[in-house]
């Protein structure tokens, strides 16, 4: 009668993939009895095989059975090269922009709300998030400010992204600039601002700004339109994205772009010669001209 159990037991370990190896002992308090009804159970991926007049389950344990190893290896490869891209990605980050955070891209998409209106947050990994940002934060409008060799260095498919936001009804619009590349920066945000404003003034949902991490290009374009259309000054904008969405922008990439657009006399001192504080606030008569110029950039 035992011999019989032992064999059914192998059996259904068989069909469930794994084998368990079980000390009859140590699950029964008592020796097993004519006429007594067996169970499967799945415990922790094992096909176990309980008695029906038996509460007590004793300790198992469970391998692969020789014939499955190799077919679903563990990709210690990929999560080791994974790991050393982020890595290599945080070292950069903090030498270049000179802050302390991080980015995670095993944890997936990250962001946070701005404003009613405005999301900064990290890239999208896979269509799927495209259908999140849709159908739980109301998007409509996804701006991404990265180079394609920045998705390529993920491994992120843009084109299935791109697909899945033309079929939920998301406009996907792109402004790259260089990462960790305070000039490319500063020469991009006239014209990010300009696709983020028309957007927001559109109104069919919100605007979803990203670059890879959600720490860099993407809160400095969310700060300069804050700065520029929200009748803030630079540290007022700065901070209050900072307190929500914790990150390191470059402040004075936003002071050039501020600059650039201010300046209407060739003969103005050039921004490298001005202190560290020069175009943190504009007059409105500039900030008048900034709007003007910045809408003038839209359809560019």
């Amino acid at each position: 009668m035992l011999g019989e159990r032992d064999q059914a037991e192998k059996n259904r370990g068989k069909m469930a993939g794994v084998f368990c190896n079980i000390s009859i002992s140590s699950v029964f308090s008592r020796p097993p009895q004519v006429n007594e009804v067996f169970s499967v159970k799945q415990i922790s991926g094992c096909s176990l095989m309980v008695s029906n007049k038996c509460s007590t389950i004793g300790r198992i344990s469970c391998k692969l059975p020789e014939s499955d190893i190799g077919k679903k290896p563990i990709k210690k490869e990929d999560s080791l090269r994974s790991r050393n891209r982020m890595e290599d990605y945080n070292t950069a980050m903090k030498r270049m922009m000179r802050n302390p955070y991080e980015y995670h891209h095993d944890l997936g998409m990250n962001y946070t709300l701005i404003t009613n209106n405005l999301i900064v947050g990290s890239q999208p990994q896979k269509p799927e998030d495209i259908e999140h940002l849709k159908h739980v934060e109301n998007v409509a409008y996804i701006l991404n400010l990265q180079q394609d060799k920045d998705v390529e260095y993920w491994g992120i498919d843009l084109k299935s992204i791109i697909q899945r936001c033309r079929e939920v009804g998301i406009r996907h619009m792109r402004r790259p600039a260089i990462d960790f590349d305070p000039d490319s920066l500063r020469s991009i945000l006239p014209k990010a601002v300009s696709k983020l404003e028309w957007a927001i003034c559109e109104g069919k949902g919100r605007v979803y700004v990203h670059c890879t991490a959600g720490l860099g290009r993407a809160p400095a374009a969310a700060i300069a339109y804050m700065f520029w259309f929200c009748d803030m000054n630079l540290n007022k904008a700065y901070d209050a994205l900072t307190s929500k969405r914790p990150c390191g922008p470059n402040k004075r990439s936003i002071r050039g772009a501020t600059y650039d657009l201010a300046k209407n006399d060739p003969g103005k001192e050039p921004f490298e010669s001005l202190p560290d504080h020069a175009f943190e606030n504009v007059a409105d008569w500039e900030r008048n001209l900034i709007q003007e110029r910045v809408r003038a950039l839209r359809g560019t």
